[in-house]
């Protein structure tokens, strides 16, 4: 996807982080900052798919910026849990061992953070564990790098008791002042000589055996990972468009700014990309409208006019006219021919 967004989020995951800053922050500051982030409640409502990670570090620094707390990520991430990711973390604790589920992440890291990767780095008596964004740089993204080292340490914890600290996390750009109150946090010393967020365990640990269930994902794919989670990472600008029209639906049909806005790229790169694969917005989001309106009309009893409100219509004679266009019948004759006899 050229000229789209690099790194993307699971919504599970977005989700989650909401619930979590209503801990920290009243519910008129959460929903301040998810304006801020061009989002709403109503788009995270049982949504699937993926969001720029740009919206969620935009998110998390607009409630910090608010409440004026300077370390709101790591605060975030002592309560993150991981599973909250649903297959994505069944597929990596139910691995026979802690070096087999630190694999399992990597190789399944593309069905909840898309364009990130986790990186494993030998020392002589460590693995140091961490996640990539490299050239990540927006507004946020500190919040983001703070709360990794807590992630990554549940699979450990999972294998090796609550108790287990790493013996160091490494975190880039902190400043000297901000070290002692992370040690708190993260109940270890901090190193800040690295380029991306990461937790340290030693090499014997990584023999530490499931104390839980048996590997019942031992022969799970990542397609049948991906079925499971309902999910499949975006190949195309039509692909991350049209996802955009289904998770912002309950508030409103966007236009092309709206859904630029929310891709994190800039109207005129999303028409280029767009052109590149051969069509426009209006023609993606015509074809989106007329796929959820037959959908609509087969599967429920909704009103025409009130199929046209939900998608978005203030005048049902205009969804009509669009929908003959798309089809070549009404919506009503439409519905007589779709249901079966």
């Amino acid at each position: 996807m050229r000229g789209m967004p690099r790194y993307m989020v699971n919504l599970i995951e977005l989700t989650h982080v909401v619930d979590l800053l209503d801990r920290f922050a009243n519910r008129r500051i959460v929903d301040k900052a998810l304006t801020v982030a061009g989002l709403d409640r109503a788009m995270l409502n049982g949504s699937k798919g993926f969001i720029p990670y740009a919206t969620e570090a935009v998110l998390v620094e607009a409630v910090a910026r608010e409440i004026g707390e300077r370390h709101l990520g790591a605060k975030v991430g002592r309560y993150f849990d991981y599973m909250t990711y649903g297959a994505y973390s069944i597929y990596v604790l139910s691995a026979p061992d802690l070096a087999t589920a630190l694999d399992r992440g990597r190789r399944a890291m593309l069905f909840i953070h898309p364009g990130s990767e986790i990186v494993l780095r030998r020392t002589a008596t460590h693995i140091v564990v961490g996640r990539n964004s490299a050239g990540f740089a927006v507004v946020g993204h500190r919040h983001l790098d703070e709360a990794t080292p807590f992630v990554i340490s549940q699979v450990a914890h999972h294998f090796l008791g609550t108790d287990w600290r790493p013996d160091w996390v490494e975190l880039p750009d902190v400043k000297k002042g901000d070290i002692r109150e992370l040690e708190r946090l993260t109940g270890t010393e901090v190193r800040t000589d690295c380029k991306i967020p990461s937790v340290a365990i030693r090499l014997n640990e990584l023999l530490a055996t499931n104390p839980g269930a048996p590997d019942s994902a031992k022969t799970l794919s990542l397609g049948e990972l991906g079925a499971l989670m309902e999910v499949s990472p975006m190949q195309t600008t039509i692909e991350a468009v049209e996802q955009m029209l289904d998770i912002s639906l309950a508030g409103g049909v966007p236009n092309e700014k709206t859904v630029s806005r929310f891709l994190a790229i800039s109207p005129r790169t999303l028409q280029r990309a767009l052109k590149a694969e051969g069509t426009s917005f209006r023609t993606v989001r015509s074809s989106f409208l007329a796929k959820r309106a037959k959908t609509l009309l087969t599967h429920s009893e909704t009103s025409v006019d009130d199929i046209a409100r939900l998608l978005g219509y203030s005048d049902s004679r205009a969804f009509r006219r669009a929908f003959n266009q798309a089809a070549g019948m009404s919506p009503s004759e439409f519905r007589r021919t779709a249901r079966p006899l």
